[in-house]
């Protein structure tokens, strides 16, 4: 059988036994606990999900949805879709927390007076990829943080803020990396660790939005 077709039975079992449903998108390797975790790739417990296209679930169906660097993998308009989808397949009131870079960290290298973190990350984060180190660090991070991994398009707080708006999310809010209001949706980033912690914590924004709840019709 297919990934797709073996993908069935699993988003079936996850449906059934999970009273609070919980989408991950483009787990990878970060399964977690108490999660329907997806990928396009196949893995050990993952179910099949192309991100870019429709999702394979009722509108209404998920309380939570988490995602960790993937929406810089798509085009705009492929995040656009993303979104959307998202949008749908959350249950009124739901959330979706969504982790990726911030390109306005990466611009903000090129400063003439750069802060003291930025120019820890400046040299941690060539030594982390083994990246040039022989000509502007700000440029060569730039230039391969936005071509490499398959990286179609890098958001800043004030784009993807605004893209999850217009898809009908409200309460855009921004957190720090594995903190949140919300006990769901804490301690959930995990594609770094250890040594470069730091670094991934600097060039990465994570910010959490809510659909909103039904209103009953003919109430002010």
């Amino acid at each position: 059988a297919t990934f797709k077709e073996r993908s069935q039975a699993i988003i079936d079992e996850y449906m059934r036994d999970h009273p609070v449903k919980r989408l991950q998108i483009g787990a990878g390797s970060s399964r977690r606990d108490g999660w329907l975790n997806t990928d396009i790739e196949p893995g050990a417990g993952l179910a099949y999900l192309d991100a870019s296209k429709q999702f394979p679930f009722d509108d209404g169906t998920f309380h939570y949805i988490f995602s960790e660097h993937v929406i810089e993998h798509l085009t705009y308009d492929e995040g656009k879709v993303m979104m959307a989808e998202a949008y749908r397949v959350l249950a009124p009131g739901g959330k979706m927390r969504l982790s990726t870079p911030n390109l306005a960290r990466f611009i903000q290298l090129f400063d003439q007076n750069p802060s003291e973190e930025a120019k820890a990350y400046l040299k941690g984060k060539v030594e982390w990829h083994q990246w040039p180190q022989d000509a502007n660090r700000a440029a060569i991070i730039l230039n391969l943080q936005m071509s490499s991994w398959g990286h179609k398009f890098t958001y800043d707080p004030e784009t993807l803020g605004g893209a999850l708006t217009r898809a009908g999310f409200q309460n855009v809010r921004e957190f720090e990396e594995n903190i949140s209001n919300d006990p769901y949706l804490r301690d959930l980033e995990a594609r770094v660790g250890g040594m470069f912690e730091r670094w991934s914590d600097y060039e990465t924004m994570t910010i959490e939005v809510e659909k909103p709840a039904l209103v009953r019709s003919g109430t002010q």
